[in-house]
């Protein structure tokens, strides 16, 4: 009866964390929106310099889409999202890695919401149009792989957990790991489309805007 006690809170814990893994993703979605909020108000009093230094990582600097050529938009993009993935990656790998990847995707939205607050604050509406028309088709792609790989890594962190409880390991923890690179993989190519969209997107309308 004891050991009955001990393991139940256990089982149930898990089950509802496998249940609830569409709720997962919505939940990382509205952390994405919250970072886009933090990150517009404090573009609004960020300058050039910090934009262009924050590139390689929040895709902050406008000047690279419309005037540095397609291959170097299409590298800054695939570069981040690179730089964010692997991130991720490393962090399912953990027992603890579940509770932090959840602030990737937050970064993510921060960049995204950086570029957005300067680009109003220093252009007005003519930095509104260049958001709606370049960044942004290729920022949405990029946020929903990154907030699907952050459920991805919280998935297999729990699980990863689970084995060192006394809860009954239902994956064999090699097939678990396998599926987890596959996926991995998967969004890896994912990332790569949404930069050829950010790029296509870029070569279509970046001569209407001249900084």
């Amino acid at each position: 009866m004891k050991k009955i006690i001990v393991s139940s809170p256990l089982k149930v814990r898990f089950h509802r964390i496998r249940l609830r893994g569409n709720g997962a993703l919505i939940l990382l979605c509205m952390v994405i929106l919250i970072g886009i909020v933090c990150g517009a108000v404090s573009g609004k009093n960020a300058d050039a310099d910090v934009m262009k230094r924050l590139d390689f990582i929040f895709q902050t600097n406008y000047h690279i889409r419309c005037s540095q050529g397609m291959l170097s938009a299409f590298v800054s993009s695939f570069g981040s999202a690179v730089i964010f993935l692997t991130v991720i990656f490393f962090l399912g790998l953990s027992l603890w890695g579940g509770f932090l990847a959840w602030s990737v995707p937050f970064l993510k939205g921060y960049g995204y919401g950086l570029s957005v607050g300067y680009l109003y604050s220093a252009y007005g509406f003519y930095g509104v149009g260049y958001n709606l028309l370049i960044v942004l088709p290729g920022a949405f792609l990029s946020a929903m792989i990154i907030a699907g790989a952050a459920q991805e890594a919280v998935r297999n962190s729990f699980k990863m957990i689970g084995i060192f409880t006394k809860c009954a390991v239902k994956d064999d923890p090699h097939i678990q790991m396998t599926n987890y690179l596959k996926m991995m993989l998967w969004l890896l190519f994912l990332s790569a489309v949404s930069a050829v969209a950010d790029m296509l997107f870029a070569l279509c309308f970046s001569w209407i805007f001249k900084f």
